[in-house]
């Protein structure tokens, strides 16, 4: 037989609370990694300048020069691909680049 717990509404409003922070958190992180196709046109620029094009991303990451293009223009997704450009452009990660972008754009 199943025991119950009575919460507080006290405790309901935290857990609701809680719950909701956790959403937020959850959207955040998934909307931090997706760039515009002018971010991405911008990142594209910047590695041109330190002297790195797609074809180099896209023998790094063993994958070809479509799919570093598809990553950059924000169409599509690669853990790989977003890690090696954010370390040739000296950022932690991909969010902490995207992030820096949107701040550059306000």
């Amino acid at each position: 037989m199943k025991s119950t717990t009575t919460l507080t509404p006290e405790q309901i409003r935290q857990l609701v609370a809680e719950k909701q922070e956790e959403n937020k958190k959850r959207l955040l992180a998934r909307a931090s990694k997706k760039i515009t196709p002018e971010q991405g046109l911008y990142i594209k620029y910047k590695l041109k300048c330190v002297g790195i094009s797609g074809l180099d991303i896209a023998f790094e990451a063993g994958c070809t020069k479509q799919t570093v293009s598809d990553v950059l223009s924000g169409k599509s997704h690669s853990q790989r691909i977003e890690c090696i450009v954010a370390a040739k452009l000296g950022y932690s990660s991909w969010n902490a680049m995207v992030q820096s972008l949107r701040e550059m754009a306000a």
